[in-house]
């Protein structure tokens, strides 16, 4: 081969290869894992699905000397969060379907509840039908429809939804570079991430200082991008961010979490899933904690596919509907009710009451023009003296 050709015959394998590399190549834990949650915040176009269980419990030896703590421990694996939904930043939209469900050998009963929200907007859309037994209107001539509830618009432009939204991939960033290096550790592929698809794995291990410290930090960050974004509300803004320190501290006091994140990437960067164990325990009873478990799969990047499409035929606004009686809404016949026992409070016509006055005035006018005499005032009455009575002697 000519010394040409075998130039650009390297040339060409290079940028193959180089096409081909990982933008995770060569990058510590810490490094890949804050690229991937930032490019996943920054892109945000997927569909997702996933679950959260309790997955055990530990309770203090004077609970369990009154309750089974195994009976306790069945008890709440049997219920569980179904999530199921889409993701679409460069419209502003997040679909979430969350499933609510108990489930034992012979009895199952779960509770679904599909929304979307438009965050631009300040809107969100409910399929509702799981209510339409208290809703009749939903039975009737609504029934099929998406709920829709809306902010006023006229508010809601003036509010710069779109910059926060704009800068929340970076926000997410710094929260996630504040944290020490050392928590973030390469594991080995194991039986999910090979079934998702994923090269790396990748660790997040926090302990509760280092929850609390990212609890804060996560704080300052949105404090922040609500200062720069705050225009005429700095006052507001300053007021919030002097209260917001003092509960998170106290909340902080009261539960304290740990927790042990698994990020599954692809090859080019990709999330393709979340694996999550999270404890949750109080302070003043250490004995008592709970752990929870949680996965989440994300698909179709780039792609995301929508179940719910409100349209104006499809929709019906929540103020149009007329809420239960016990909610404080009216029943059918209360306006009816209304009519009869306030016909003596319904407001009349001006008119109506001027000539009702002036043939009250009439009827009690009298025939005669000339004045009436006064009654003769009554003559006060003497008072007789009393007559001396003869005494005996």
């Amino acid at each position: 081969m000519k010394p040409r050709a075998l130039a650009v015959a390297v040339a060409l394998s290079g940028l193959l290869l180089g096409g081909c590399a990982s933008p995770l190549a060569n990058k510590t834990a810490d490094a890949a894992a804050i690229h991937t949650i930032e490019q996943n915040a920054r892109q945000a176009r997927y569909n997702f699905d996933g679950e959260v269980r309790v997955k055990a419990i530990r309770l203090p030896a004077k609970l369990e000397n009154v309750v089974a703590g195994d009976v306790i421990g069945e008890m709440a694996r049997s219920f569980s969060l179904e999530l199921r939904g889409a993701v679409d930043m460069s419209k502003s939209r997040v679909e979430m379907t969350p499933t609510f469900r108990f489930s034992r050998p012979n009895a199952e009963t779960w509770l679904r509840l599909p929304m979307l929200a438009e965050l631009n907007t300040l809107t969100l859309w409910v399929d509702a039908s799981v209510l339409d037994l208290a809703i009749p209107a939903l039975r009737g001539e609504h029934k099929g429809k998406y709920v829709m509830f809306q902010a006023p618009q006229d508010k809601a432009r003036k509010l710069p939804i779109d910059a926060v939204l704009a800068e929340l991939p970076q926000v997410a960033k710094n929260i996630y570079a504040a944290v020490d290096s050392k928590a973030y550790t390469f594991q080995p592929l194991d039986e999910a991430a090979r079934k998702a698809g994923a090269s790396y794995r990748i660790r997040l291990t926090l302990d509760p200082l280092a929850e609390a410290k990212m609890s804060k930090q996560a704080v300052q960050e949105l404090l922040q991008l609500a200062r720069r974004h705050a225009g005429e509300h700095q006052k507001e803004v300053e007021e919030f961010a002097t209260a917001v320190g003092p509960l998170l501290d106290a909340s902080q006091e009261e539960l304290q979490t740990s927790s042990q994140t698994d990020l599954l990437v692809s090859r080019s960067g990709k999330l393709l899933g979340i694996s999550e164990l999270r404890e949750f325990s109080l302070p003043k009873a250490k004995e008592l904690a709970v752990t929870m478990a949680s996965t989440v799969r994300l698909s179709n990047h780039e792609q995301p596919v929508f179940s719910m499409q409100p349209t104006v035929n499809n929709v019906v606004s929540f103020t149009e509907l007329q809420p239960p009686s016990w909610l404080g809404g009216k029943r059918p016949s209360d306006d009816e009710e209304e009519a009869v026992e306030g016909d003596d409070e319904a407001p009349l016509d001006e008119a109506a009451l001027a000539a009702e006055a002036a043939e009250e005035a009439a009827v009690a006018a009298p025939a005669s023009k000339k004045p009436a005499k006064a009654a003769p005032k009554a003559k006060p009455v003497a008072k007789r003296k009393p007559k001396p009575v003869a005494r005996a002697q």
